[in-house]
């Protein structure tokens, strides 16, 4: 396969050098700096506690020079115009997925991407407020002005709750910028090596049977992702109520902890409403009251690597949720795994972007993409 048939595995493989650099580096600081390691964290992996920190960044050391290698013999083959090295890219893409996965992934996994986002999603609600007042129409005295209104009314009401919660949500997020940083890592290579494994399957022969299987029943797994988040979202909700669930006491006596409870909670609607976007005209036509963008289609790219990342991080946190939620009792572990389902809202939402990818590739192809309604008949 010629690199111009398939113009997106380079970037994808550039960007796989890159990571394998950082790792190679965070792996060689780790091993000679034991206390800077993220696997010394109150909240660690499983595979910590039973082989040591030692072991496991000898391990990513490893596992980041073969990607860094493959990699590189892909790009060098590419340019000669050669096809790229199928196995050696699944092959590599697997350990990519795998080490982090079961030996990386921690509840810390999970709890650090909810913080980041819970900080974004402010950010997000303003600006959209800000774009609909602007160029919504109808829409912005719907939608944009109450909304823009409730903000500013919620900001000067609220604004010594909001002064105490960043005076100690701030401090607590510079003491884990080496844990945060090693997620973002690690999800980071995880949602790249997908994308490679995606592009190397891209024209075997059984790609357009599956790539036809996940258009049909793109519908059925996106919407198993939008709910993957709300019963933690819920959950967060009831921190604003007398009867709190999962932060007690705390959340009664303290309203700054209400308000960051209502911060997860939004971020967790957020991602339900981007998931859906997955399956909706707007998630691949921007609104015309986006600025600048308007009109335009969606760049494949800006909906599947941030899709991809995040399903990549749910996976990775899979195995430690259901591992904590054992030692729990089996009532509470069964409540605990429906709170924080990442064994299903994983896979369903890489099924969902797998799906979004290839109903987009079938429309630019000008093939005529399988209707998501008629799944079952098509089936």
């Amino acid at each position: 396969m010629a690199p111009e048939k398939n113009p997106h595995l380079v970037p994808l493989l550039r960007a796989a050098v890159a990571a394998a650099l950082l790792g190679t580096a965070a792996a060689l600081a780790w091993l000679l700096l034991p206390s800077a390691s993220p696997l010394h964290a109150a909240s660690r992996p499983p595979l910590a506690d039973l082989l040591g920190a030692a072991p496991m960044h000898a391990v990513q050391l490893l596992s980041a020079l073969l990607a860094g290698a493959a990699a590189l013999r892909a790009l060098s083959l590419l340019r000669r115009g050669g096809p790229p090295p199928r196995r050696l890219l699944l092959g590599a893409a697997g350990i990519q997925l795998l080490v982090p996965g079961l030996a990386f992934g921690s509840m810390a996994t999970l709890s650090h991407a909810g913080y980041m986002v819970a900080f974004v999603v402010p950010v997000i609600v303003l600006t959209a407020a800000a774009a609909l007042i602007h160029r919504g129409g109808a829409a912005r005295w719907a939608v944009g002005m109450p909304l823009m209104a409730a903000i500013l009314i919620g900001v000067l009401a609220g604004r010594e709750v909001l002064a105490h919660l960043l005076g100690y949500l701030l401090p607590a997020l510079l003491e884990e910028v080496v844990p945060l940083a090693s997620t973002a890592l690690f999800v980071g290579t995880g949602a790249i090596w997908a994308g490679i494994a995606l592009r190397a399957l891209h024209g075997a022969p059984t790609m357009d049977r599956i790539a036809g299987a996940l258009r049909r029943h793109r519908r059925a797994w996106t919407i198993l992702a939008a709910c993957g988040p709300m019963p933690y979202a819920l959950t967060r909700l009831t921190w604003l109520t007398p009867w709190p669930l999962f932060g007690g006491e705390m959340a009664s006596a303290d309203p700054a902890t209400r308000v960051w409870g209502l911060a997860l909670s939004g971020g967790c609607w957020l991602g339900a409403l981007l998931t859906v976007g997955l399956i909706r005209p707007w998630g691949e036509t921007f609104p015309r009251w986006f600025p600048v963008v308007g009109g335009r289609s969606v760049p494949v790219a800006l909906a599947a690597v941030p899709g991809f990342a995040v399903a990549a991080l749910l996976c990775f946190a899979a195995v430690p949720v259901v591992l904590s939620g054992a030692g729990l009792g089996p009532v509470l572990g069964f409540g605990f795994a429906l709170i924080f389902p990442c064994w299903i809202w994983g896979p369903s939402l890489a099924l969902a972007v797998a799906g979004y990818v290839a109903h987009r590739r079938a429309a630019s192809a000008g093939s005529r993409p399988v209707p998501v309604a008629s799944a079952r008949m098509a089936g």
